[in-house]
């Protein structure tokens, strides 16, 4: 398969609806996030670095996403929304919650991060299913 199966504004719509999604999951969990990271303050690092870091990788994330549901022929609303749920359940929930905890860290930590990925995700299978 190849890439001209997918719709490249549908990826750069969905990465941009994902990074909409971290903006608000983040700022409505940043004092749990903080506590359950065991940070005091939120700082350190280059946070513009950072915001390009995530946005690669959810670029990177919509575009493998747009070619499974291509490959699989489940570009319907229904099948996207699925998929996304599927690959976050297989994939993504499993990886963040057995990272979390091997460092030692709360359920909590590992629900707010696991939940940020559903719901881009699940952005990303709306954008996707209403192409």
């Amino acid at each position: 398969m190849s890439l001209t199966a997918v719709d490249y504004f549908a990826i750069v719509l969905a990465t941009v609806v994902s990074m909409i999604v971290g903006t608000i999951w983040y700022t409505a969990f940043a004092r749990n996030w903080r506590r359950a990271a065991r940070l005091e303050v939120l700082g350190g690092g280059d946070r513009t670095s950072n915001i390009f870091l995530a946005a690669l990788a959810e670029l990177v994330m919509a575009t493998i996403f747009a070619l499974l549901l291509a490959h699989f022929q489940a570009v319907t609303l229904a099948g996207a929304l699925l998929a996304a749920f599927y690959l976050w359940l297989g994939f993504v929930a499993t990886t963040v919650v057995v990272n979390r905890r091997f460092q030692r860290f709360g359920w909590d930590l590992a629900l707010i991060d696991a939940g940020h990925w559903l719901f881009v995700l699940l952005g990303q299978g709306l954008v996707f299913g209403s192409f």
